[in-house]
């Protein structure tokens, strides 16, 4: 495929995702749930599994890229809606966080209790989707409940150097078997480096407010990171499986590492972020171009959303990365162009076309990946406008 077709084939993907986004059945739009998203489509026979908390507070982040990108006033009014929802159901909790979420249907029985499972880090995604609505609306309502949230996630979450991943409805640990298949040590479940990604939240939060105390607990779960990093820039995703990471949770640590170190002009954290991309850059299937889900020796199936992450990441970072590489080996440009030809096939040209789906021999429609990829492809449209960005930090969900 020329480059004119494969930009042609990439805009038009990316103008799908944010259709299918705004108005397929994804995004719940009437009845008491209206604003929600769920966290995907099955296709076959059509579903929709569970309405997911985290991925309502990236769906408002994701609406305002739209807005801020194509001047759609749906989006904008998408991205109040799922606040709406959000808010609402804050007001059902004495302490202003939201259980992971609602399953909808009976036989879904793969993430157990959703509405008995309050995680860390989904209300950090929240916390920023309201975040960034204050920041487009003013409206300050948004900057308080955001704040509420963050006071609560410190003080049931927060013992003093990391985060508690995920306790029950009335804060109480979750006892569940050890074993992987039980969620006993996903990395999910467990304290970990991806929890740095807060700092989006409370670095934003920490600004507004004037409350150092949001910085420190940053900083804190930056420090967290570094400490979980190989020499080689791996991040160890679960301390009980240290030979093998998983990529979704090690980029969410390097989004947050750089993040935290821009903003708080720390470049030892600038430098884990980066070396930890060059690592994920080197996991990339040199016959496929797409990213795997995990390193473990048995074969790894390959995720869009790491994929996604991975091409917006190598695009923002792409000058300094270049700095910190040997050229001879590895060349930045032609991962981004590998990444982003195999992140096309993931693309849904038929029913719920738009949608992207989570990995090939999945039979659905995912939201977040969706949103993610969205966003990759917009910046690989534009890709040559970052190729001396400094300060990018507004540019990823």
């Amino acid at each position: 495929m020329n480059d004119d077709n494969i930009y042609l084939k990439s805009s038009r993907i990316f103008n799908d995702n944010v259709k299918w986004l705004l108005h397929s059945g994804i995004r719940i739009k009437n009845g008491p749930n209206s604003g929600a998203v769920y966290g995907w489509k099955n296709l076959n026979p059509p579903s929709y599994p569970f309405i997911y908390s985290e991925i309502t507070g990236y769906a408002i982040t994701s609406f305002l890229y739209i807005y801020s990108e194509l001047g759609e006033y749906e989006a904008l009014q998408a991205a109040k809606d799922s606040a709406n929802w959000l808010v609402k159901n804050m007001h059902n909790s004495s302490s202003y966080l939201l259980s992971a979420g609602s399953i909808e249907t009976d036989n879904f029985t793969q993430k157990g209790d959703l509405s008995n499972q309050v995680y860390a880090f989904d209300n950090g995604m929240v916390m920023i989707g309201l975040l960034n609505l204050y920041n487009v609306t003013k409206s300050p309502d948004l900057l308080t409940y955001a704040e509420n949230m963050a006071k609560s996630l410190i003080e049931r979450f927060y013992d003093g150097s990391k985060l508690i991943a995920v306790l029950d409805n009335m804060y109480k640990p979750i006892i569940n078997n050890n074993s992987l298949e039980s969620g006993g040590n996903k990395w999910s479940n467990i304290s970990g480096a991806y929890h740095c990604k807060l700092s989006l939240a409370l670095l934003n939060l920490s600004k507004l407010t004037n409350n150092d105390v949001y910085s420190e607990v940053s900083d804190s779960l930056c420090k967290f990171a570094q400490n979980l990093q190989k020499p080689d820039g791996r991040i160890i995703t679960n301390p009980n499986s240290e030979i093998v990471t998983y990529l979704h949770p090690h980029l969410y640590a390097c989004e947050g590492l750089i993040y935290g170190g821009i903003t708080q002009h720390n470049e030892g954290y600038i430098t884990a972020g980066l070396k930890g991309i060059i690592w994920a850059m080197k996991q990339v299937n040199s016959s496929t171009g797409g990213l795997p889900r995990h390193t473990g020796e048995e074969k790894s199936v390959e995720q869009s959303d790491c994929s996604a992450q991975l091409l917006r990441l190598l695009i923002l970072c792409r000058a300094r990365i270049e700095e910190s590489i040997e050229k001879s080996s590895y060349h930045v440009d032609d991962v981004i162009e590998k990444l982003h030809s195999r992140l096309l096939d993931f693309y849904i040209s038929q029913e719920d076309r738009g949608g992207i789906r989570y990995h090939l021999s999945l039979d659905t429609a995912c939201s977040w990946c969706t949103m993610f990829t969205m966003q990759a492809l917009r910046l690989w449209n534009k890709r040559k406008e970052f190729e001396k960005a400094k300060n990018w930090i507004d540019y990823y969900i």
